[in-house]
């Protein structure tokens, strides 16, 4: 008769671990406003942010600048734009 074999034991179960994430000012601007767009909550951005899976920029994509122009430069952009458009 051959020696029945045992199953191999199972590993114990992992205890699970609890985090909290807080972020606030603009970054936290920044989530709800993602949030609001994607149909996410604020939390699962928050938690990713902190994970280093969803990057905030901290400076601005664009730099924008003021300039000084012709005071009838819209008009005139808007008729070079609908040239030969019969417009």
């Amino acid at each position: 008769m051959s020696p029945q074999s045992e199953p191999a034991p199972e590993p114990p179960a992992q205890p699970s671990i609890t985090a909290s994430v807080t972020v606030s000012g603009v970054e936290a601007q920044i989530l709800r406003d993602l949030a609001a767009v994607l149909g996410r909550t604020p939390e699962e951005l928050a938690i990713e942010h902190a994970a280093g899976l969803l990057p905030i920029p901290t400076k601005p994509l664009v730099d924008w600048a003021l300039f000084d122009g012709p005071p009838d430069l819209a008009a005139s952009a808007d008729e070079w734009m609908h040239e030969g458009t019969g417009r």
